[in-house]
């Protein structure tokens, strides 16, 4: 048998166009990752997304804020008793603050995570597989290593001699005809947050102002104290509004779990082209696998590829390295909102009874008709923090499960088979 039986399947990081004779593009990892396929299960299976996205949780803001208020100065005539015959209210002023907020906040809502692409760090390549059984490994043809020894023109894939750098990087399949060489993607996974509140109305707690400032004058007599009194504020009810929305995002490490293999490049031709312990990938069943291939399951004297994405190593101390997840959350997002401006109404303010004028020998104001008009100056609406995180999702881009095999022999079997693992 010859040593890369055809459905053998490697890798080119040329164009299209110089796939060498005899080898020919594998259209099914086109635009896909390849996956190790699960334990005891044939491959050939595709699956993943190319984003995601998030649902947050449930969340409110309660409001709190207050008004200043101004009693302009107001007036009227008067009569008195006491030390004289007639006065006036005129020239005296209030100032307060509204009461708590009655009410108000915002609607209970979720988040909405934006979606994200799932591509981790990736270059894209040509998948190739031989037409038909072959007995030598194309020039710059590129396969999978797991063993820390060298092989004159055999070079790492780390931009050095001539090589593509692949180092950390997930091998995507090119899109549909596309020559290789695109890279693309990211560890950083960050979605912007958006939601809308709906805005309760709300009012103030009556409280009550403070004293008078400012003079009252007598017609008969010097300037005298208007004496101290106070108004009781409440206010209407009203719905503050929103500005915009908080930009929140979210940034975190995400990568699908993987396991790290190194790439070499070929630069050789004829009986120096391949070497054994080469790895490649294998889509047809597992009962089908060549003869001289073992299946990368741990055994063997193989790296377990089961269920794990490919990512390229340079570096002989990283073969076998693992990490990511292929489902993650993030961190609870605390944040706020920002209120736009608002005021209330309040009716005017009216004396009532009298006005007391401590001075002169105890003269009493009665008001006939002295008036405030009242301002209740603008605030904004002042949010609770609140959090929301993320609902679990799934991280994986779009793959194709394959079978990584690495080729243990020169020949299927009899006298000559060479195991060298």
């Amino acid at each position: 048998m010859a040593n890369f039986p055809a459905g053998v399947i490697y890798i080119w990081s040329g164009t299209n166009a110089s796939i060498p004779s005899g080898w020919e593009r594998v259209t099914a990892l086109d635009g896909k990752y390849p996956k190790g396929t699960a334990d005891a299960t044939d491959p050939n299976t595709t699956g993943g997304s190319a984003t995601h996205e998030h649902t947050g949780s449930t969340h409110s803001h309660t409001d709190s804020h207050t008004h200043s208020v101004t009693f302009n100065a107001g007036g009227g005539t008067s009569v008195g008793t006491g030390g004289g015959s007639g006065g006036s209210l005129y020239n005296h002023t209030h100032s307060g603050t509204t009461g708590g907020v009655s009410g108000g906040g915002l609607s209970s809502v979720s988040c909405t995570y934006s979606a994200i692409s799932n591509d981790p760090p990736y270059y894209t390549v040509i998948f190739i597989t031989p037409t038909s059984g072959t007995p030598y490994f194309p020039q710059n043809g590129i396969y999978l290593y797991d063993k820390t020894d060298s092989k004159t023109g055999h070079y790492l894939c780390n931009g050095s001699n001539s090589t593509p750098n692949l180092v950390d990087k997930y091998l995507k399949g090119a899109s549909a005809g596309a020559d290789a060489g695109s890279t693309g993607g990211s560890t950083t996974n960050i979605h912007n947050l958006t939601h809308t509140h709906t805005v309760a109305s709300h009012t103030h707690s009556a409280t009550t102002s403070g004293g008078p400032s400012g003079e009252g004058e007598r017609d008969y007599d010097s300037t005298q104290q208007v004496g101290s009194h106070t108004h009781t504020i409440s206010t209407n009810s009203t719905t503050a509004s929103l500005t915009g929305t908080p930009q929140l995002t979210t940034a975190e490490t995400v990568e699908p779990a993987y396991k790290k293999l190194l790439t070499v490049q070929n630069q050789n031709t004829g009986s120096v082209s391949y070497r054994l312990g080469m790895i490649g990938m294998w889509i047809g069943t597992l009962e089908g696998i060549p003869a001289n291939y073992v299946l990368c399951d741990g055994n063997n004297g193989t790296q377990d590829m089961r269920g794990r994405y490919l990512k390229s190593t340079a570096t002989t101390g990283d073969i076998g390295g693992t990490g990511g997840s292929n489902t993650h959350t993030h961190a609870s997002q605390n944040h706020t909102h920002t209120g736009v401006a608002h005021t209330h109404t309040h009716p005017n303010a009216s004396h009532s009874g009298s006005v007391n004028d401590t001075s002169n020998g105890g003269y009493l104001l009665h008001r006939t008709d002295a008036v405030h008009t009242v301002t209740v100056n603008p605030a904004t609406s002042t949010y609770s923090n609140a959090s929301t995180s993320a609902s679990s999702s799934n991280n994986e881009p779009e793959y194709r499960t394959v079978a990584f095999i690495k080729l243990k022999s020169l020949s299927a079997g009899g006298a000559f088979l060479l195991n060298m693992l």
